[in-house]
């Protein structure tokens, strides 16, 4: 009898055991997916087949981000807010530990204009672990919104001392946007700034001090910014104008161009692993169909002996009319098929 017991309960177990292997076997390519994207910061999982993924067992990544969150951002990137806010607070519930969730429905709440709610959440996870870009971004911009200078300063003693670029530029925007003017205070600040992180005569440094200074907005520091960069883009000073441009999507994210520029910048300097990691940005998030960014994509396969992936990506330039026919020339000197 008792024989009979225990293999019952091993075979129960053993059946427990296959069942939660086969749920995280079964799992494990969407959480993959869903991470990817994460990481990148896309949207290129279909949500119809994110619909058919069960997130309630397993219910957090190998990361531990809770999945719900993740599956979330795609309802707030399609302004299902109510949508994105319910996954949001159920994924409070599977990791209260990691903060990643009070970050994120700070962010959230700060573009639904639900201001006391954004900076909650954003000051909670952000004394959990202050030496986060993203605890301290959701943070900051509501001390910002709040106009709280004192809380500011406070807060920035927590991150000073790291080793984090971020930080000081990030504070440095926030006590000028708070101030409405370029202090005394603020320069004092900038100086340590580029001495902690040894920046004299670093050109980004000088037009971060040129943007603080002159308080324009960001789009239109961003656009002066990149104007430079194409001078010296055309003078061939081709590092000169990456670092600018660079620069000028750091200020403004959501114009494509920057990245592109900055591409081309590192293409003739061979950076080929940076230039290609800008021309996916433009090409698969931006989503950019002109063709540009495939041209130079295929060019730079090419000159990495990579030919086959070169003429694919040509011929995608050809399809998409860049250039007239001139990626056509290209594509039919360098590809032994023509399109």
């Amino acid at each position: 009898m008792i024989n009979k017991l225990n293999s019952v309960i091993i075979l129960t177990l053993l059946l427990g055991v296959t069942y939660v292997n086969y749920k995280s076997f079964i799992s494990s390519p969407y959480q993959a997916a869903l991470l990817e994207d994460w990481n990148k910061q896309s949207y290129r999982l279909p949500l119809d087949l994110i619909e058919q993924v069960d997130l309630d067992f397993p219910n957090i990544s190998p990361t531990t981000i809770p999945l719900k969150l993740l599956k979330g951002r795609y309802y707030k990137n399609m302004d299902s807010i109510d949508k994105a806010l319910d996954y949001y607070h159920q994924s409070l519930k599977i990791n209260p530990y990691l903060k990643i969730v009070e970050s994120q429905l700070s962010l959230l709440y700060f573009d639904i204009e639900e201001y006391d709610s954004a900076y909650h959440y954003g000051k909670d996870a952000f004394l959990f672990y202050p030496d986060n870009n993203i605890h301290r971004h959701a943070y900051f911009q509501s001390l910002v919104n709040k106009r709280d200078s004192t809380e500011l300063d406070k807060s920035f003693e927590l991150i000073r001392n790291k080793q984090n670029e971020s930080h000081w530029i990030e504070y440095l925007l926030s006590k000028r946007s708070i101030s409405k003017k370029y202090t005394n205070q603020v320069d004092s600040l900038l100086g340590l700034y580029v001495e902690k992180f040894n920046l004299e005569g670093d050109t980004k440094a000088l037009q971060f001090k040129s943007y603080l200074a002159n308080g324009d907005s960001k789009i239109s520091t961003a656009v002066d910014i990149s104007n430079q960069a194409n001078e010296l883009y055309n003078e061939q000073r081709y590092n000169e104008a990456s670092n600018l441009y660079e620069l000028a999507f750091s200020i403004d994210q959501y114009d494509y161009t920057y990245y592109q520029n900055a591409a081309l910048a590192h293409l003739n300097l061979k950076n080929y692993t940076k230039a290609e990691e800008y021309l996916d940005k433009v090409i698969y998030d931006f989503k950019i169909e002109d063709g540009k960014a495939m041209f130079y994509k295929g060019m730079l396969y090419l000159a990495i002996d990579q030919d086959t992936k070169g003429c694919d990506y040509l011929n995608k330039a050809v399809q998409a009319g860049f250039s007239g026919e001139g990626s056509l020339v290209v594509y039919n000197r360098f590809c032994t098929n023509s399109p």
